[in-house]
């Protein structure tokens, strides 16, 4: 033990005041708190994360169909943006389209996840993502779209991006934000 107190800074002091303390044990109730938290944390359900994950994406892309059909199905009578497919021959339209759509909602989504949910998601994005642009494809066509196959392509590489780089920049941003 230390006697000499009086040689040290406050800081020190408290420090050598808490090695030569008792030990106190925290109270049951924290301690199986803390245990639940820890056996979440390590125990991550996947499918309750992809499912709000999906949840949050759905509510976003139907949302964008208010002011940007997809594949000519939409909310609205006309479509504003359709004239723009023809001067761009429809690829570079498609794309950005396909990120609006997709990559937005997983811009948003991410916000909604705790950092062990992000880990959880990161490991699966390369799965994830495609598979939903894909399925966002099959169910505009499910829908009768009238879909062209040569644009289908860039609107699903353009999906899968925006929804990778939307989610990796809210990763960042986050960790960024953070870390002092």
């Amino acid at each position: 033990m230390i006697d000499r107190k009086d040689k040290y800074t406050e800081w020190e002091r408290e420090i050598l005041d808490f090695v030569n303390s008792d030990p106190v044990n925290p109270p049951m109730y924290l301690t199986e708190k803390l245990k639940n938290t820890v056996s979440q944390d390590m125990n991550v359900v996947i499918w309750r994360i992809f499912s709000k994950l999906a949840g949050i994406q759905v509510g976003y892309a139907t949302f964008t169909l208010f002011f940007c059909p997809q594949f000519e199905i939409g909310f609205t009578k006309h479509d504003l943006l359709a004239h723009l497919v023809q001067h761009s021959e429809g690829v570079g339209f498609m794309i950005v389209c396909g990120m609006i759509f997709l990559g937005g909602g997983a811009v948003i989504a991410s916000f909604f996840f705790n950092q062990v949910e992000m880990k959880a998601i990161e490991k699966s994005v390369f799965i994830y993502f495609p598979t939903a642009s894909f399925l966002a494809v099959m169910l505009f066509y499910s829908l009768g779209a009238d879909i062209d196959w040569t644009l289908a392509l860039p609107w699903f590489s353009g999906a899968t991006l925006g929804s990778l780089i939307g989610f990796k920049i809210v990763k960042h941003l986050r960790y960024r934000l953070a870390t002092p």
